[in-house]
């Protein structure tokens, strides 16, 4: 009896260990974006994969649609053993215009970022740094970190390795700071911004110092 017990403890032991490694997590990190908090409210946000879309513009348009109705798109990409959990939408699709100033956006792509000027992707931290780092100081960057929009425009199967690339720059960029930042990251097509005349900036200035 007591060996038929023991076979049976030994049987259900073997059972829960091959159980927990078949269950075991492929990442050793996880990371969420703009920060887990976002994450509470699941009604906000709707699971979409990359590779259902055929395009870069496809996967626009359903994040239009996701605007409409007041909801981000939720991406989750694993890349070696780190999970990123990145809440995306886009600058269009809502039923009223959105202002954003263009000192609030790093436009990256592929090979190169835009802020006041091009500049090549290797200089993607330092960028993203003084963007978040500004605070108004310098009129070419953000007025803050929680304004600052990182938009990213690229093929539709490039896309995951760039956000990859941004987030692994912002976790370094946080690892470094005494405070809480977020990473707004959108998805938008491609449009050519050209700097704001003089008289614009001049504009922009009176209307930020009243």
């Amino acid at each position: 009896m007591q060996k038929r017990i023991n076979l049976l403890f030994s049987v259900f032991f073997l059972f829960n260990l091959v159980s927990c490694k078949t269950h075991r997590k492929d990442f050793e990190k996880e990371f969420y974006y703009p920060n887990s908090s976002d994450f509470s409210l699941s009604k906000n946000y709707q699971y979409i994969e990359l590779n259902g879309f055929n395009d870069f513009s496809q996967l626009v348009d359903s994040l239009e649609n996701l605007n409409y109705d007041e909801k981000r798109a939720y991406l989750k990409i694993d890349s070696n053993k780190k999970r990123y959990n990145v809440l995306v939408s886009t600058t269009f699709g809502k039923c009223y215009p959105v202002f954003i100033k263009l000192k609030n956006i790093l436009s990256i792509s592929k090979d190169s970022l835009r802020k006041e000027k091009n500049y090549p992707i290797k200089n993607l931290k330092s960028i993203l740094k003084k963007d978040f780092s500004n605070f108004g100081k310098d009129y070419d960057y953000s007025d803050s970190p929680e304004k600052l929009i990182i938009s990213l425009t690229c093929e539709i199967d490039e896309l995951e390795n760039l956000i990859i690339k941004v987030s692994e720059a912002f976790n370094e960029i946080q690892q470094e700071s005494s405070d809480s930042l977020k990473l707004n990251i959108f998805v938008n097509r491609r449009i050519e911004v050209l700097p704001p005349p003089p008289i614009f900036k001049d504009l922009e200035r009176f209307i930020d110092n009243n």
